[in-house]
């Protein structure tokens, strides 16, 4: 039996331009006949969960920048992970040199090296504006503390500086490619499927009473943890490879985990 059901935003709830098809949100609705318990895990923000929960008058467990964070539906954060000071500093210095712009998250806020033209336009389908500047990297302490480094750009380039971060920092951090343009780097044990396991723990369900959905690399991690899991049809084949069933449409797995269709 199922008990919660989580999604992934980017290319799966929402479609280019933040559209979310009707069809699905009507399905997320309709969870709550069968006492299913609704997440969001993605790479974005708390707030930009905050933001859509309001638009599809739903309310949501959150799990926001990987799974660094945890908030709950009755808004008690049950997870919070973020860089130490020391290693903050060491990954600001490094992701300096990558000559394309670069995007630095804490818990409340996104900052960015610098804003091109591609990037201004891309802000105007975002929930929130990007703060330029992030000459900040001797500044970390305690109060200020990032959750997430983002590396943006052809997919070749941020492949290729990926692999440095990988072989200097590989004790203390994961990367992701959460996007064809977006490499996510996070604290080391970070993930989505770290996330919904302290959700589970909290809401005492057991990890196989979880079904997932999603496209990217990033969503991997919660493909594996439960054997229903769903890729979108527009996901890369080895993302497909790793989930149990694949799908165009959110609205399509809700209903086969409530059995309105055949699993065949």
């Amino acid at each position: 039996m199922i008990k919660l059901f989580a999604t992934d935003l980017d290319g799966t709830l929402l479609k280019p331009g933040n559209v979310i098809k009707q069809e699905d949100i009507d399905a997320i609705h309709r969870l709550k006949e069968q006492d299913i318990d609704f997440a969001v895990a993605t790479g974005r923000m708390e707030r930009d969960i905050v933001k859509i929960c309001t638009e599809i008058k739903h309310d949501a467990h959150r799990i926001s920048q990987n799974g660094a964070f945890v908030d709950t539906i009755d808004n008690q954060k049950i997870l919070a992970k973020t860089f130490d000071a020391v290693t903050s500093s060491a990954l600001h210095h490094a992701v300096s040199e990558f000559p394309n712009p670069f995007c630095i998250t804490t818990a409340d806020e996104s900052y960015i090296s610098f804003k091109t033209p591609e990037i201004k336009a891309m802000e105007e389908i975002l929930y929130f504006p990007l703060v330029e500047g992030v000459d900040f990297a001797n500044d970390y302490n305690e109060a200020f503390l990032p959750s997430k480094y983002m590396l943006l750009g052809e997919q070749s380039d941020i492949v290729s500086f990926q692999k440095k971060i990988n072989e200097a920092f590989h004790e203390v951090s994961e990367t992701y490619l959460s996007d064809p343009h977006c490499v996510d780097i996070v604290p080391k044990g970070v993930s989505k499927a770290l996330g919904l396991t302290a959700l589970a723990e909290y809401l005492d369900i057991k990890l196989e009473e979880i079904a997932v959905i999603g496209d990217s690399y990033n969503d991997i991690p919660m493909f594996e943890m439960t054997s229903n899991s769903f890729a979108m049809s527009t996901a890369p084949e080895a993302v497909q490879q790793k989930a149990s069933h694949v799908v165009d449409n959110v609205f399509e797995a809700i209903e086969l985990i409530q059995g309105k269709v055949s699993t065949s």
